[in-house]
């Protein structure tokens, strides 16, 4: 399945003076435990190691935080963050087709220091692990095979 890079608004930069905009390749999808849902946008990320969210979002799922699934893992600076894991299940959301794309069960970490970015990751362990992933950067789109 075929998805388009989404756009995002950057201010320039010093280096970057020119730039008004960035492509990532992120995808819509739904968080759902049991009969809760939520909507969030994820980056694929081949460089984090797992797929995590943003905290708050445990909440509207019914999951009670913080809980015995603890793990510790670092971003991109030295701090240590905590996130704690649950089952959830997930479903993309095709902008193209405009229907639910492909559904998967996921072992999911929520993050306080995740709040601030707004995004969840969808990383190595849970996403990568489970779907061959084609990232095509010139052509502002990414495949993913079950």
């Amino acid at each position: 399945m075929k998805f388009p890079f989404i756009k995002f608004p950057a201010l320039p930069q010093p280096a970057f003076p020119g730039k008004s905009e960035c492509i990532r390749p992120v995808l819509p999808i739904f968080l759902i435990n049991g009969p809760k849902v939520v909507r969030v946008f994820a980056v694929v990320d081949s460089g984090a190691d797992s797929c995590v969210f943003p905290a708050s979002l445990a909440s509207h799922l019914g999951i009670v935080l913080p809980n015995q699934n603890s793990s510790v893992f670092c971003g991109t600076g030295n701090d240590a963050q905590l996130a704690f894991y649950e089952d959830i299940k997930v479903a993309v959301w095709s902008v193209v087709d405009r229907k639910i794309a492909l559904t998967f069960d996921l072992y999911a970490g929520f993050c306080s220091t995740m709040e601030h970015v707004g995004l969840g990751l969808l990383g190595q362990d849970g996403f990568f692990s489970k779907f061959k992933v084609s990232i095509d950067h010139r052509n502002q789109c990414f495949d993913i095979e079950p």
